[in-house]
């Protein structure tokens, strides 16, 4: 939402090898000094993302997104990353096969915002409430809740609030049935994204339901970067952090260029060709 607005317009920056170690990097290290893996999503949009909605990508911005819109924000990184197929391994839960499948994380649904988004007036045993869609500002308030209990209620806190209430509402009071209510709710407003996919075995045909994460480009392995600036430097003698913040497509077109003038082919390079980046 943007001054009350629905908005689906999005753009990210262009790709760094400084963005990309970021992504790459794990919390708490120089290069991500984050505490939780919620805190190193907001870090990475807010650093990938120019604008959502026509507003500056912020910390606080990125805080306030739905979680269903955080993890949409993700997976639309991923194939910024590399928009090429998703290959995944599985094995068959019938008759024990391994077999391959492959998706285009652009390609899979989502289930937009329920009707009132972001928030819904619900009845409960103590009147009628108002229920809001959680937000990255939730996720980091349950951070280190291990209970899974207190977890609940804590977000219940967050997400409930009574209008013409001086007093807040006191969660334990609510019954089986409220809670039931707020989280239908809150599950009904929020955006969602797929998370799993439904593959049919090559050798038994047996229907299989499998389990992607919207943040696979946190398990993106960091190496051939690293192979990258190595090969830059070596040539070019060009710093590290010269190096990584060149815009993918022109540290391609280096290497591409190194590539030829010794002669070598073989490198991956559609996108260097000449009229491109």
């Amino acid at each position: 939402m943007v001054d009350g607005e629905r908005r689906c317009d999005f753009e990210f920056r262009e790709m760094t090898g400084e963005l990309e170690l970021m992504l790459h990097s794990k919390p708490n290290t120089p290069a991500t000094p984050v505490s939780s893996p919620v805190e190193r999503v907001t870090q990475v949009l807010s650093h990938a993302l120019g604008h959502v909605g026509g507003q500056q990508a912020t910390l606080e911005m990125v805080n306030a997104l739905s979680v269903g819109d955080r993890q949409f924000l993700m997976r639309h990184l991923a194939a910024h990353v590399d928009d090429e197929p998703v290959w995944l391994t599985a094995t068959c839960h019938h008759c024990s096969e391994k077999f391959d499948v492959s998706f285009l994380y652009t390609e899979l649904p989502v289930k937009p915002a329920g009707e009132g988004y972001p928030s819904r007036e619900v009845d409960t045993s103590l009147g009628k409430v108002t229920v809001s869609a959680p937000t990255g500002n939730d996720q980091l308030a349950l951070v280190g809740i291990t209970d899974d209990q207190q977890a609940l209620l804590q977000l219940v806190e967050r997400l409930v609030t009574v209008q013409g209430r001086k007093k807040p509402l006191r969660v334990e009071r609510l019954t089986v049935e409220d809670l039931e209510a707020i989280e239908s709710t809150a599950e009904d407003l929020s955006p969602e994204i797929a998370t799993q996919l439904l593959a049919n075995c090559p050798n038994c045909d047996a229907q299989n339901r499998l389990n992607i994460t919207p943040y696979s480009c946190f398990e993106r392995s960091v190496e051939p970067l690293f192979s990258e600036v190595h090969t830059l430097a070596m040539y070019y003698h060009w710093s590290e952090q010269a190096i990584l913040d060149l815009p993918r497509v022109r540290r391609q077109r280096y290497l591409h260029l190194i590539d030829r003038s010794r002669g070598i082919t073989d490198r991956p390079h559609s996108l260097f060709e000449e009229g491109h980046g």
